[in-house]
């Protein structure tokens, strides 16, 4: 999760103290005029220079879990690495087709909440269950066959593992099918409440 840097806190607050110390000292204002201002400058200065986060061209420092949206991403995107790297290096044509097809699926829903962060908190359960679980079973998998041997333990592991890598793209499918109706039905609202400011507009 990205944390803001000290520094954007520390140089704005040492700017203020060494103002309000040179108007009381060298000017030699009134403590009541040198505190609002030097309080107005640390909130100035501490404004312009937060960072900005972008996602998709979107400026996520106006949501108030900004901090979940980023972490979110970067543990997706983390898992959706190892994921891939699972599949660019497995001997089976089978687990790298599912590995792939989950890596597709995962990509697009970050892909869409990258663009729309207001939707980061509906789509908690892929990144929390189907990304993250898609990427323990693989990366278990791959550590046990890592080694060329051939067991009936390992076939069944295989079937198991192929099943359940299925059920976790159609979850995935489900669940960007929800995101990207719950985005159409906003952008409805939004239509149908221009239509109604019209509408007024029209009878005054």
């Amino acid at each position: 999760m990205k944390k803001v840097n000290p520094l954007y806190v520390i140089v704005p607050l040492l700017i203020s103290i060494a103002v309000f110390a040179a108007a009381m000292l060298v000017l030699k204002w009134s403590i009541f005029i040198c505190a609002v201002m030097a309080v107005g400058l640390y909130l100035g200065l501490s404004f312009l220079s937060t960072p900005v986060f972008r996602l998709g061209g979107v400026n996520i420092n106006q949501y108030k879990n900004k901090e979940e949206i980023l972490g979110l991403l970067e543990e997706g995107e983390r898992d959706l690495g190892s994921i891939k790297g699972i599949s660019d290096k497995s001997k089976d044509h089978r687990i790298k087709e599912k590995a792939r097809a989950v890596y597709r699926e995962g990509g697009k829903i970050i892909e869409f909440i990258k663009k729309n962060p207001h939707k980061a908190a509906l789509a908690r359960r892929f990144f929390h269950y189907y990304l993250d679980k898609a990427n323990e079973i693989l990366t278990k998998y791959d550590n046990l066959t890592s080694v060329d041997i051939e067991t009936e333990h390992l076939a069944a592991l295989k079937t198991k593992t192929i099943n359940a890598l299925e059920s976790i793209v159609k979850g995935m499918v489900l669940q960007f099918s929800r995101l990207i109706a719950s985005e159409v039905i906003d952008i409805e609202a939004d239509i149908k409440l221009l239509e109604n400011t019209i509408k007024m507009e029209d009878c005054r």
